[in-house]
C-alpha cells in the first residue's frame, strides 16, 4: 500500500525519476508545497510550480526558493504550445486539462499522472466522485501514447481510508 508523507516527493515520482528528462520544461500541476517540483529541479529541469494555494505556495518559496512558482486557478493557465518536456499531475483532476497537456507537451514529452479512482467495490462516499478517474478512462484518454507504466490498483491512503488509484506515465507520439 502507498502511504504518503506531504513532507517528501510522491512515491512514484521518485520510483521512476531515472526515466524524466534532464533538460527542458516542466509543470507540476497542484504543487502543493513543492516537492515534486524540487526533485525534477535537483534532476536538471526547469519547474513551474502552479497552485491555487497561496499558503501552499508560501511554503514552497519558503523551502525551494529557486523554483519557478505561480498562483493559478486551474485550468485558467497560458502556455505556449508544445513548450514543456514533462507534465506532472499528482492527486488533481480537472478532466478540462487533458488537451492542454496535449497541446503543451513537446512530442516525445511524458505525463506523469496519479489520481484516485472510482471503485465500485468499496464505499467511497467520503469521496467527491467527479474527482475520481473512472476504470480505464486514463488509457482510453490518451490512447495513441506510449504508456511506460500503467496501473489501476494502486492501492493508497486518502483521508484515513485505503483508496485505489491509478499511476500513469506516458509519452506523447512523436507526431500526433
Amino acid at each position: 500500500m502507498t502511504a504518503h508523507h506531504l513532507s517528501q516527493p510522491r512515491t512514484f515520482l521518485e520510483e521512476v525519476v531515472d526515466q524524466c528528462p534532464t533538460s527542458g520544461w516542466a509543470l507540476d500541476v497542484a504543487s502543493g508545497e513543492g516537492h515534486n517540483a524540487n526533485l525534477l529541479a535537483q534532476n536538471g529541469m526547469h519547474v513551474l510550480g502552479v497552485d491555487f494555494s497561496r499558503i501552499a505556495l508560501g511554503k514552497a518559496q519558503e523551502k525551494y526558493p529557486l523554483l519557478n512558482l505561480a498562483m493559478v486557478n486551474l485550468p485558467s493557465i497560458h502556455l505556449k504550445d508544445e513548450s514543456l518536456q514533462m507534465i506532472l499531475n499528482f492527486w488533481f483532476l480537472d478532466r478540462n486539462m487533458f488537451p492542454l497537456y496535449r497541446r503543451w507537451l513537446k512530442p516525445g514529452g511524458l505525463l506523469l499522472f496519479e489520481s484516485m479512482r472510482f471503485d465500485p467495490e468499496s464505499d467511497q462516499s467520503h469521496l467527491r466522485l467527479e474527482y475520481l478517474v473512472q476504470p480505464g478512462e486514463l488509457r482510453k484518454e490518451f490512447s495513441d501514447w506510449e504508456f511506460l507504466v500503467y496501473d489501476e490498483n494502486i492501492k493508497a491512503q486518502a483521508k484515513g481510508k485505503t483508496q485505489l488509484a491509478v499511476r500513469l506515465l506516458a509519452r506523447k507520439p512523436l507526431k500526433e
